[in-house]
């Protein structure tokens, strides 16, 4: 094993072979202490000016390059607030707490000439590859046991704060092998059922229009 220790060239921090490339900037069970109000642990902000080319502020990725057994995470954000421990806004919106926040701005007279996403998950499977199990571009799994504000818990929240019009809502374009079904609606909830009541059909889902309640109409067969 090398006994050089970290070294830095040229502004690159190298880690020298054989030395085992671990960066630890404080663990769950031993976390930094906070020396200084609103510190940022890690920073990587890039000015980026007319080189060309892509630019990119961080890269996090796993590459499995032998079987094994375990999960692969490319990125693992989060928060915790401890017991007896109370956080309030510091802002006039209710906002507090994040588990991971993504920001994007046009300023000015900026243009951009293509797409411009808050997030992009993009998945793909060779032929020839195999999945075991669901395969799901966002999984929400959620499990709370406190007290929650009435009417205040939601799965999605979306709003548009400005001038813009929404076309859509949701833009979905299956693939070449089509879609079986436009949601699968699991169980018997106030929001739907399979019953005929409040209508005289197999069923309805409910929604909240305007904040009028309205029922959309199930049918067992096509009407």
């Amino acid at each position: 094993m090398s006994t050089r220790g970290i070294e830095i060239h040229n502004g690159e921090l190298v880690f020298p072979e054989g030395m085992p490339p671990e960066l630890h900037l404080g663990t769950e069970a031993s976390p930094l202490t906070q020396l200084e109000a609103a510190q940022v642990v890690i920073s990587a902000v890039i000015n980026a000016i007319a080189l060309g080319g892509n630019v990119e502020a961080g890269i996090f990725k796993v590459i499995a390059s032998a079987s094994l057994t375990g999960d692969l995470k490319g990125l693992r954000a989060g928060v915790t607030v401890n017991d007896g421990v109370t956080v309030t806004p510091s802002g006039a919106a209710l906002n507090a707490v994040f588990g991971a926040q993504i920001n994007v701005s046009i300023l000015g007279t900026g243009i951009v000439t293509g797409r411009v996403e808050g997030l992009r998950i993009e998945m793909s499977s060779a032929l020839g590859s195999e999945t075991q199990s669901a395969f799901e571009g966002i999984f929400i799994s959620n499990y709370n046991l406190g007290t929650q504000q009435p009417n205040g818990y939601y799965f999605i929240r979306m709003q548009e704060n400005g001038t813009y019009t929404v076309h859509y809502a949701f833009y979905i374009r299956p693939g070449v092998g089509g879609i079986d079904y436009l949601a699968f609606l699991h169980g018997v909830h106030p929001a739907w059922n399979v019953v005929g009541t409040p209508s005289v059909e197999t069923g309805w889902i409910k929604l909240l229009v305007g904040g009028i309640d309205r029922w959309l109409k199930l049918y067992s067969t096509a009407p």
